[in-house]
């Protein structure tokens, strides 16, 4: 009996040894399956138990699926119907298709599906140490797998910032600003005076043409300046991390991703003007914590005002 005993005891231990990769494989296949029918908890689950995975692509990508199917993002729903449906003549028309996304509606600040998306964005901007951005990605998993995490960090980035624009812009139907349900015909009450000057007389930020009437939940009173400061840095990241990965990937080429590469021009337009602006600063920050803690001196905070009236006073009409 003995020789058996230790063939058993091997066998047990071999099993408990496996390797790592081997249980990132498995758990990357049992997650998608969970995810073919939409069964996203199931999904994290099982990736949850994976103690470190964060130097495989494939599996932030499927976590980042996961995170974004408690959103009911469907990506191939998503290439075949909102981005055909993408207007991208101007920043402006870009801006207003966005907030016409099939998910975009919201009527909540920080809703379950918004979060939900902003955990699969972070899946994949958290992948490296340094600051947030493609470059960073390539180093980390080399030319085509960074490519891929960012396309994902692309459209998830889309996808929210579309819902930032609904509901903060106070869209209706038809994508126009200070229109829909809410009270609000402009994004922030402004105190800046280059801010103001871009709205009135500049006469650029479309329906908002009066200072004091922002979005309740982007107030900058001091009771509920921290939310509003990590609000007003999440709105910015999506467009900058946006930025980075058009900056640095040329999607033309593609037969299902060619709409994103005709954004790019559009947004570094915009870019360009925050820049002369004296906005570089901000334009080109990645980092969601950099940001907030930018904004801690009342001077930034101005300037974070002022790019809120060139991108999405302007942008948005």
């Amino acid at each position: 009996m003995r020789p058996f005993l230790y063939i058993f005891i091997l066998l047990f231990l071999l099993s408990c040894g496996s390797n790592p990769d081997q249980e990132i494989d498995s758990a990357i296949d049992v997650a998608l399956t969970h995810l073919s029918n939409n069964e996203c908890d199931d999904a994290l689950k099982v990736l949850g138990e994976i103690k470190d995975g964060t130097g495989n692509a494939i599996f932030l990508q499927v976590l980042a699926s996961a995170h974004a199917c408690k959103a009911n993002h469907d990506e191939v729903r998503f290439i075949a119907e909102d981005l055909e449906d993408l207007d991208t003549t101007s920043f402006a028309t870009i801006m207003s298709s966005l907030s016409k996304f099939a998910l975009s509606s919201e009527s909540e600040a920080d809703s379950n599906p918004y979060t939900s998306i902003k955990a699969g964005i972070n899946t994949i901007l958290s992948s490296t140490a340094g600051v947030p951005s493609h470059l960073e990605r390539v180093n980390k998993f080399g030319t085509r797998k960074a490519g891929d995490l960012s396309v994902q960090a692309l459209t998830l980035s889309l996808v929210n910032l579309g819902k930032f624009l609904n509901y903060y812009g106070n869209v209706d139907a038809n994508g126009n600003k200070g229109k829909g349900t809410g009270t609000n015909t402009c994004f922030l009450n402004y105190t800046d005076t280059r801010a103001r000057a871009v709205i009135d007389p500049g006469g650029l930020g479309g329906f908002c043409t009066v200072f004091n009437n922002g979005h309740p939940d982007l107030s900058l009173a001091a009771a509920s300046l921290t939310t509003s400061k990590r609000r007003l840095c999440e709105g910015l990241m999506l467009v900058t991390n946006m930025l980075d990965v058009l900056e640095n990937l040329d999607l033309s080429g593609s037969s299902t991703l060619s709409k994103l590469g005709e954004i790019s021009a559009e947004a570094e337009l915009i870019k360009t003007e925050a820049v002369a602006a004296g906005l570089g600063d901000l334009i080109n920050m990645t980092s969601q914590s950099v940001c907030e803690d930018h904004l801690d001196t009342a001077a930034n905070l101005e300037d974070m005002e002022y790019l809120y009236s060139l991108i999405f006073e302007s942008g948005l009409q």
